[in-house]
């Protein structure tokens, strides 16, 4: 809102990108995310898994790959208590609700965002994202934020329920770094009633 309000008071000093609505943001994903997962699995992939905010990633990054294969879906990670899910299964605006993943989600349904483009939708909580990135720092030695916690999360929840071979891509959008007084925190997980992974590790 600030930005669309400067915008307007001094068009000559700002101009509003307006990501939520503006379709060069898919446009950008379309012309250069899209390519690059195709060249990189030489066309191999089944499955792209992304949450969505504004609904550019998911959305140019997939209608690139339909194009060049229809038969690849897209899956939207969306946090517990964004108004995505319900909005997809059924057509209908929902109260949002809390949750503590930051950059994904939403309480309303951005123009950059096309549902016609997503297959199906994995709901993740804030949990499990959390201890996704937990379990990616130990394991993998990546330190990433929430948003990349849940895309990973959403793609292995993906993979464990098909019976077939699949190449699932997924996007870490965030660095953990950001994070480290929250995600990586145990006291702040503990104040947001959530479990420290680290308590869950050592138990």
């Amino acid at each position: 809102e600030m930005a669309r309000l400067l915008a307007l008071e001094n068009p000559n000093l700002y101009f509003d990108m307006d990501q939520y609505e503006t379709q060069s943001n898919p446009e950008g994903h379309y012309l250069t995310l899209g390519p690059e997962i195709w060249e990189q699995t030489t066309g191999s992939i089944t499955h792209f898994v992304a949450a969505g905010s504004t609904g550019g990633t998911i959305s140019g990054t997939g209608r690139y790959l339909k194009e060049m294969n229809s038969d690849v879906r897209v899956v939207l990670g969306d946090p517990v208590g964004s108004i995505f899910t319900e909005y997809f299964r059924s057509g209908t605006l929902s109260k949002p609700g809390a949750f503590l993943v930051e950059g994904v989600g939403k309480g309303s349904i951005p123009g950059a965002m096309n549902f016609d483009l997503i297959d199906q939708v994995i709901p993740v909580s804030d949990q499990d994202a959390f201890d996704t990135c937990f379990m990616l720092s130990r394991k993998e030695g990546i330190c990433a934020g929430g948003s990349s916690g849940l895309n990973l999360f959403a793609s292995l929840e993906l993979a464990r329920s098909l019976d077939e071979d699949a190449t699932i891509v997924t996007v870490f959008p965030d660095l953990g770094v950001k994070y480290l007084s929250k995600v990586y925190n145990d006291e702040w997980l503990l104040d947001h009633g959530l479990v420290p992974p680290s308590a869950a590790t050592s138990a």
